[in-house]
């Protein structure tokens, strides 16, 4: 499967905000975050290293989006700031 050029970028804002949030210590690591939504780490490890051939799933922006303040528009769209 290819993935859209938009679809790639909204993978790779996905994992930015992943690691803003780890390196502000809002979140302790990638395997705390898969745990804590049960996430299996190894799908999220593929999308992660492979952008262009895996999908990011829908559910896992919403957790960023609610339960951490990142904007839903930042993330989708590339559009405003990272944080609401």
């Amino acid at each position: 499967m290819n993935i859209s050029k938009e679809g790639i970028a909204v993978t790779n804002r996905f994992f930015e905000a992943i690691d803003m949030l780890i390196a502000q210590k809002r979140v302790r690591g990638l395997q705390i975050f898969t745990r804590q939504y049960n996430i299996n780490r190894w799908n999220l490890s593929t999308v992660k290293h492979n952008s262009d051939k895996s999908v990011l799933k829908p559910e896992w922006i919403v957790y960023l989006v609610r339960d951490f303040n990142i904007s839903s528009e930042w993330i989708l769209l590339g559009k405003g700031n990272m944080i609401k």
